[in-house]
């Protein structure tokens, strides 16, 4: 209870729901949390104009942070922690540094910094920041620290139920994804394999600009997608009838996605775009198949045989108890 009685100020925009796990997991463990959404909103407009620009809505953003500050001024806070902090500006971070002098500031980039126009203004401002993607940790001097996975994987794989799928796809869509993810379908199925892929966009209003824009969508069909998330327990569900996952992480990024870690604590074999992968402590030959993005060429073979069991220490040191213990412990 490495958290006990603490009090924490916890922001993080809405990301399928992994933010009501840290705090559920933060409180498990002794801490008091205050939890807000880094977003003033999450429609679409804001969340594009913020990825795009955040001074395109700044006066609307720094009014609901300043808000936000105001209404906790009076409390003691051990630390103030933020993941990603895509839209804080670094004038509100310093106010809340001011505000609560006693308090470390820590913050964990699960993103890219190419992808977050807003890290490098506020990094200065955090006593202890952490990042999923190695590149970025060297360049910046941050700590490295993948990410984890929840108890509810673990449970997964000490289940025995057969396999209805020999391979499973579940996530947003960007860059050259579903291109990719057609080629592999069309490989695995040919061989008599059975495939789920849940393809998901955040709206239609994005799927038709994507499609304007994105050559690797020009012969897609609005049918082959989601506009609704997949709920945790129906993940699961499928996790537990799935052999082996398939993860595509986006061209920018090198730290592995949520989806690569989460096979991990299921015991669930993966096939990544990802050639980084192959320098975790994790990495198997017989689980974790590397494939080209260029040219993904999946075995039949590699479909077939069983997963392989892994040192228990390292299951360990991916779960989200041992995360948060690195993030507060350190």
């Amino acid at each position: 209870m490495f958290l006990k009685d603490k009090k924490i100020l916890f922001f993080s925009a809405q990301a399928f729901g992994y933010q009501n796990e840290i705090r559920a997991q933060m409180e498990r463990l002794g801490a008091h949390v205050d939890y807000f959404d880094e977003r003033p909103a999450n429609t679409f407009i804001v969340k594009a104009l913020i990825r795009i620009n955040r001074n395109l809505l700044s006066g609307y953003v720094d009014r609901y942070h300043a808000k936000i500050i105001g209404s906790t001024k009076d409390c003691r806070y051990d630390y103030v922690f933020f993941i990603k902090g895509e839209s804080i500006s670094a004038a509100n971070l310093k106010k809340i540094k001011e505000l609560h002098p006693e308090a470390t500031m820590i913050i964990y980039h699960w993103d890219s910094i190419a992808n977050n126009g807003n890290a490098l203004r506020i990094l200065p401002v955090f006593d202890r920041a952490f990042s999923f993607d190695k590149p970025d940790c060297e360049k910046l001097g941050i700590r490295f620290l993948p990410l984890f996975y929840l108890k509810d994987y673990e449970h997964i794989a000490d289940e025995k139920a057969g396999y209805e799928y020999d391979l499973l796809f579940v996530g947003t869509v960007h860059s050259d994804r579903y291109a990719l993810l057609r080629q592999v379908l069309t490989q695995v199925e040919r061989s008599g394999k059975r495939c789920f892929f849940y393809m998901f966009f955040q709206s239609r209003i994005l799927y038709y600009k994507m499609k304007l824009q994105n050559k690797n969508l020009r012969g897609a069909s609005i049918r082959d997608f989601r506009f609704t998330p997949l709920d945790k327990n129906s993940l699961l569900e499928l996790y537990r009838k799935s052999r082996t996952v398939i993860d595509i992480q986006h061209p920018k990024q090198t730290g592995l996605t949520m989806r690569c870690i989460e096979t991990v604590g299921a015991k669930r074999k993966l096939i990544t775009t990802n050639p980084h992968i192959k320098e975790y402590d994790f990495y198997d030959e017989n689980n974790i198949l590397a494939v080209n993005r260029e040219n993904p060429i999946v075995p039949t073979g590699f479909l077939e045989s069983p997963y392989r069991e892994i040192s228990a220490e390292v299951y360990e040191n991916y779960r989200i108890d041992h995360w948060l213990k690195t993030i507060f412990d350190s």
